[in-house]
């Protein structure tokens, strides 16, 4: 999945950013280039909205799965920042020199849901429910961590329907093609379609984060430090809020 939002304008904000690593140039007028993992998409498309409203300055977005992007930006895409699902991604252009500045933004939690109109022929309330032979197709994009550390992938893996990411995960529960999903809380608030029917308990994963990059490898552009100062501040946390994020200190 890969969607981009451009928002236009003239004017460009003042220069900030001194000391900051990597080397400072000034904008050349083109719009800002934030890759986002797609859980962030209402969360991100609001804020770059804001950011123009408040700066002039345009934002693009380009939404999909964290693997997929950082390795676009491995091959040379425009991007300016990039705000990873997880923390594998963002290690993996940390590898490749290709990261300015660094730090975790967002928080999330893993969730199993099932269809609002419910499809399975028993009820699911815990991940053991997921090995019973009556759930026959199971929706995931993560989680293979958890289910191995409660004693169970060996037991489901072969019930697998894959989805690039957590919102093509949900796609497959809300269209009733699985029985249930592993998705982030934050995605399943976004579907009337399908309710949460338990919360993974955290300790049988890695918290799940969300770094936020700043590009390195070249220039810096000022207007790319501004967004990555914005992206931090107390009102674009309020709203990752209002999407149901939690924020890291």
């Amino acid at each position: 999945m890969r969607a981009s939002y451009l928002f236009l304008c003239c004017c460009l904000p003042p220069l900030i950013g001194c000391g900051a690593p990597g080397s400072s140039r000034q904008d050349s007028g083109r719009p800002v280039a934030l890759f986002a993992a797609a859980s962030t998409k209402e969360a991100v498309e609001r804020i770059a909205r804001d950011f123009e409203a408040q700066t002039g300055v345009p934002v693009e977005v380009t939404l999909g799965p964290s693997s997929g992007l950082a390795k676009q930006i491995e091959r040379g895409a425009r991007a300016d920042l990039f705000l990873s699902a997880d923390e594998a991604s963002a290690d993996y252009l940390a590898d490749k020199k290709l990261v300015a500045l660094r730090r975790d933004l967002l928080s999330n939690r893993l969730v199993v849901v099932v269809p609002t109109k419910e499809v399975a022929p028993m009820p699911i309330k815990e991940l053991a429910d997921l090995a019973d032979p009556r759930v026959e197709r199971i929706a995931m994009a993560e989680a293979k961590e958890a289910l191995r550390q409660a004693g169970l992938l060996g037991k489901v893996q072969s019930k697998f329907v894959g989805g690039v990411d957590v919102r093509a995960t949900l796609q497959y529960v809300a269209l009733g093609e699985a029985a249930a999903g592993f998705v982030y809380y934050t995605d399943a608030q976004g579907s009337s379609r399908v309710r949460v029917a338990f919360e993974v308990k955290p300790q049988l994963h890695a918290p799940i984060r969300y770094p936020l990059v700043l590009i390195g490898g070249r220039q810096v552009t000022d207007s790319a430090r501004s967004f990555y100062q914005y992206l931090a501040s107390g009102k674009a946390a309020q709203v990752f809020r209002d999407a149901h994020f939690g924020i890291v200190p």
